[in-house]
């Protein structure tokens, strides 16, 4: 009798942190401030305009390294 009140208690204990945690989990994504969306779109084509500068200034500079290395070879 006393093994079964156990597991019953035990069972219940169980089930009251996960319950708690998506709990805490909502009160946490209810403190998410999201950005307006003309600052996203002028973040987004800022990081899209970067990347794309990195990206010629590299393939570049790997062009130029590659010529003088053939240079040198040659």
């Amino acid at each position: 009798m006393q093994e079964k009140e156990k597991s019953a208690g035990k069972t219940a204990k169980v089930k009251e942190p996960k319950k708690s945690w998506f709990q805490g989990l909502k009160a946490e994504f209810n403190k998410i401030v999201w950005t307006d969306r003309d600052t996203l779109m002028k973040q987004s084509v800022v990081v899209i305009v970067i990347t794309v500068i990195l990206g010629v200034i590299i393939s570049v500079m790997d062009a130029g390294i590659l010529e003088c290395i053939n240079l040198l070879i040659k």
